[in-house]
Formats: structure tokens, C-alpha cells, sequence
């Protein structure tokens, strides 16, 4: 295989999946569905893309039908296009403090930036990066991902505990994790270009 990026298509069920290869200086090759559509990051001269889609026909039938399932979901929500910057940087910064109180942790930093894989992000030295994009949450939303941030100053791994630490301030948080990728999805639509991923 060259080293050019090329398009390829499967047929996995009842869906006919259109896939880039993208050769990169990686060690391993690996799938990634970004914006509804499924991309083969492999090493330079690898030449297994096929094979590897074939392999892993199940988990892409699975991650698209959850993704058509969130984009329809989408239509049912709406951006908060209300809420000022500083509003949004009043309400983290309360938020952030209520909640290193509540684990009895201290930070040092509270930053915010547009990030375009993440809604937050949190360092061992106690810095808690926010994406500017969580501005157009509804607040229980902003609650849980401020809260998940904070939690990583008790156990910086998603790991049992981390978990358990999340559970015990907000229950099933997989419910919190979906709604966050349905609106992600609007976010995207309506902010982000597909060339920006």
C-alpha cells in the first residue's frame, strides 16, 4: 500500500460503511468513527486496513447504530445560546470550589479552552482545564463534568474507584455520559467543521 490516504467501502449488515485509510507515523493501526464516518489510522506501509475492518465488523455496526440513535436524539435537544462567558465561567469556578470542598482536595488552576475530543481535562498538579463549548450545556450537565474533573484529584485513572467516587454524587452516570454525547453532537453541527477534528 502507498503512503496516500484512500477510501474504501464494506458492507456490514444493512449498512454499506464508506472508510478512509490514513497512513500515519503510528506503531499500531487502530479505528476511529469520527463525525459519522469510520477512519483507519495505520502505520506507514501497513497493509492489513482490510482486514482489520473485517475483524472488527461487529464493534463498527454497533458504534454507527449508536450514533445514528444519538443524532436522532439530538433534534430533540437545544443549545443554551443564552448564558453569558462569564456567567459560565462563574458558575465552573463555584462549582469547581463547592466540589474540591465536598472531596476535600485542593487545585490550583481552573483554565478554560475550546478542545475538540474532550469536555474536560484535570493534572496531577491540580490544573482543571474546561471546554469553552460546555457554555451551551444545560448546569446538571456542567454539575457532572465539573464534578468528574475534580474527581480525578482524588484518582487521576477511570478506574473502580474513580467510578464509585462519581456514582456516589450523581448515581447512574452513564445516563450523564450519553446525554454528553448527544450534545456533542449538536455542538459540532453547529460550531465545529468537519475539517477541525
Amino acid at each position: 500500500m502507498s503512503n496516500m490516504q484512500r477510501m474504501a467501502k464494506i458492507r456490514i449488515n444493512d449498512l454499506d460503511v464508506e472508510y478512509e485509510v490514513i497512513p500515519r507515523k503510528v506503531k499500531y493501526p487502530r479505528l476511529e468513527i469520527k463525525t459519522g464516518y469510520l477512519r483507519v489510522i495505520v502505520p506507514e506501509g501497513y497493509d492489513g486496513a482490510g482486514r482489520l475492518v473485517e475483524k472488527h465488523r461487529k464493534w463498527i455496526y454497533n458504534h454507527l447504530c449508536m450514533l445514528e440513535h444519538s443524532k436522532h436524539e439530538a433534534r430533540k435537544r437545544s443549545l443554551n445560546l443564552e448564558r453569558t462567558e462569564e456567567e459560565f465561567r462563574s458558575l465552573v469556578r463555584e462549582l469547581v470550589g463547592k466540589f474540591a470542598d465536598q472531596l476535600k482536595v485542593d487545585f490550583k488552576l481552573v483554565r478554560f479552552r475550546k478542545m475538540k475530543t474532550r469536555w474536560g481535562s484535570c493534572s496531577s498538579r491540580g490544573n482543571i482545564n474546561i471546554n469553552r463549548y460546555m457554555i451551551y450545556l444545560p448546569e446538571e450537565l456542567v454539575e457532572y463534568v465539573v464534578f468528574h474533573e475534580v474527581a480525578h484529584l482524588v484518582e487521576m485513572g477511570h478506574n473502580k474507584r474513580f467510578w464509585g467516587i462519581v456514582s456516589s454524587e450523581f448515581g447512574d452516570y452513564s445516563e450523564f455520559e450519553d446525554e454528553l454525547s448527544i450534545y456533542w453532537i449538536l455542538i459540532k453541527e453547529k460550531f465545529i467543521t468537519p475539517f477541525e477534528n
